[in-house]
């Protein structure tokens, strides 16, 4: 969406509501909602949230943004935004009357969004929508009774999805309701279970993590999950990764060994604790894991097991009694800096400060910001940050004591891979202006302040813009006197989309400085989905031809598969395996008259080809 940019510094009425700018800071706040509409977003910090507010496009058709509101005659339902008072209105009554559709966890799917909601006749299922009321629709009913409670939507490729939910079955299976991940392509017909793991999405997953605990890389999707089977072995809470397929759905490798106590006649082992997943420019996922040996520590995996690995022990010191690691932690994971990870690393003569790694076995460095002696004793607890400028900008503090020099409190901060500075002292002295929510936008950073800068409350959790990583920050906002109580910042395409507390309205804010160069700040509103790789390529053209006739009737060969003997495995689309064969030969049959008519996953590993895979049609 680009629009017509006017400078000004003066109330706005939209659709009955105000918006309003502090003096002199130029844009144009727009107010989006009319009056008697609240919006129903939660006040995280996240972005994969229950109540999201989640923007959608593309180049061609320009960007919006969709989010769930209220209002007295509709109940709470989906609206959807382009920026501007006019082209804010509900989608659809998805749920009729003043019942309420419940919209959860909206998340992004090229130009539309997926969600949860239910039409007041199925409970709880997975919708799509592309705003307009006609493309808008249930894709799938997956529980037949109840709700199924879809959620960690995540894109996986250019047209898929994954997401986790409860079906009849996976209530029933194992004696306890699970969420099973399935994948879809936002058809009824290409919606289908791809394995019945006991995923962990939400899970324990910490509130101060704004990217989740489901994440892509590459093109496949990392998330948390143990086995579902609780009759058998299980593992805990480990990392799982997932391409789409049943076969190439597995656990990454079981980190905790610790056997569970709570089923000592088993091989059984505890959770690992992983949390803090982030994609590290598509060759794999940094997180935090939880060992016997080392405690909390940074991990890295490539989505192998061999190429799974502990970075660094912060911490290699041990509990004196159990011998059991104490871990030196991770939080706050922020984007990726040249090629690193940025987080709240442990050492022990520092204690808690920026750490930051590229993710290679034993690379880890630390930058002491809070240094008063004794350092260790005082530490300044840095936030996840964003990257602006060329620098990694973030909060950190650096003290709040009025009495010792040098103490400035919690302020942003900036990093450019050599060293660590004070942005500004915005809030003067030893006051904090706490940064949240760091959001490039539009060549600009914004953020909210959590924290009274001047004393009174005036300013607490206002917007505020920095227009270069040199330059003085300025608050923007000026909703109500009592402080604006500003969250979820979203880009929509160099408009700045947030929502107050203090109402419950949606705001655009728009602004562009004189000397803006889109280049050096670009907005990046497209996912960044590599194209397959040259092993993935080979896979590829091998599904064009691997199995024959297909589709198939009776039965079905192979060919194609640079090996002379191979391991066939064959599941259905509910993940279960329905045909194993080992050391097949090249054309050899398989019998498929006993299966019902419907789509299959093919696999066959070979020593020399490892694992090729190809879909397979039956037909009756």
């Amino acid at each position: 969406m680009k629009k017509t940019y006017l400078l000004m510094a003066s109330l706005l009425m939209a659709g009955g509501a105000v918006a309003q700018l502090q003096p002199n800071v130029g844009g144009e706040l727009v107010a989006l909602l009319p009056d008697g509409v609240t919006a129903n977003i939660d006040q995280t910090k996240m972005f994969q949230t229950a109540k999201n507010l989640a923007v959608a496009g593309s180049p061609e058709k320009g960007y919006y943004a969709f989010f769930s509101a209220s209002d007295t005659d509709h109940g709470e339902e989906l609206w959807v935004t382009n920026g501007t008072a006019e082209g804010t209105h509900m989608v659809m009554d998805i749920n009729p009357g003043v019942a309420s559709s419940e919209v959860n966890w909206l998340t992004r799917f090229n130009d539309k969004v997926v969600f949860s909601a239910t039409d007041g006749v199925w409970g709880s299922q997975l919708w799509i929508s592309d705003g307009t009321e006609e493309g808008t629709h249930m894709v799938k009913q997956i529980h037949e009774l109840d709700n199924a409670d879809p959620k960690g939507f995540c894109q996986l490729n250019e047209s898929q999805f994954v997401f986790f939910a409860t079906s009849l079955d996976s209530e029933q299976k194992y004696g306890t309701a699970e969420q099973w991940l399935w994948v879809s392509d936002g058809t009824e017909e290409g919606t289908q279970l791809v394995a019945e793991v006991d995923s962990k999405y939400p899970g324990s997953e910490n509130l101060d993590h704004r990217y989740g605990a489901t994440v892509r890389s590459g093109r496949k999707v990392f998330f948390k999950a143990d086995a579902a089977d609780k009759y058998g072995t299980t593992y805990g809470e480990e990392l799982w990764v997932t391409d789409g397929t049943p076969a190439g759905t597995y656990m990454v490798k079981d980190i905790n060994k610790e056997l569970d106590t709570n089923d000592p006649d088993s091989l059984s082992t505890n959770s690992a604790a992983i949390s803090y997943i982030m994609n590290v420019e598509n060759r794999g996922v940094f997180f935090k894991a939880w060992s016997l040996e080392s405690g909390n520590e940074p991990w890295f995996t490539d989505g192998t097991e061999a190429g799974t690995y502990e970075i660094y022990d912060t911490n290699p010191t041990k509990n004196a009694e159990t011998g059991v690691g104490n871990g030196g932690g991770v939080c706050m994971v922020g984007e990726i800096y040249k090629g690193q990870v940025c987080f709240r690393g442990f050492q022990e003569a520092t204690g808690i400060e920026l750490g930051v790694t590229n993710c290679e076995k034993g690379n880890f460095r630390q930058f002491d910001i809070f240094t008063y002696e004794p350092s260790n004793e005082h530490q300044s607890f840095p936030d996840h940050g964003v990257v602006f400028d060329d620098r990694y900008m973030f909060c950190a503090s650096a003290g709040t004591d009025a009495n010792i020099d040098g103490q400035y409190g919690g302020e942003l901060h900036w990093f450019d891979n050599e060293k660590v500075q004070l942005q500004y002292d915005f809030a003067p002295g030893n006051g904090c202006d706490w940064v949240k929510e760091l959001t490039v936008c539009g060549g600009s950073l914004y953020w909210w302040n959590e924290g009274s800068m001047d004393g009174t409350g005036a300013t607490n959790t206002k917007l505020v813009r920095l227009n270069a990583w040199d330059s003085i920050p300025k608050i923007i906002s000026n909703i109500d006197a009592g402080g604006d109580q500003v969250y979820c910042l979203r880009n929509m395409d160099g408009s700045l989309l947030f929502t107050s507390k203090v109402n419950g309205q949606v705001y655009c804010y728009t602004y562009r400085q004189p000397d803006y160069d889109p280049n050096k700040n670009p907005d990046v509103m497209e996912p960044d989905i590599p194209a397959p790789s040259a092993v993935e390529g080979v896979e590829a053209n091998a599904i064009e031809f691997a199995t024959y006739p297909n589709p198939a009737v009776d039965a079905f060969r192979i060919k194609g598969l640079d090996a002379t003997s191979f391991d066939l495995r064959m599941y259905d689309m509910n993940g279960r395996l329905v045909r194993s064969i080992d050391n097949m030969g090249i054309g050899v049959k398989v019998d498929v008259s006993d299966l019902p008519a419907g789509r299959y996953e093919v696999t066959a590993t070979a020593e020399k080809t490892g694992t090729v895979s190809a879909s397979l049609i039956v037909n009756k």
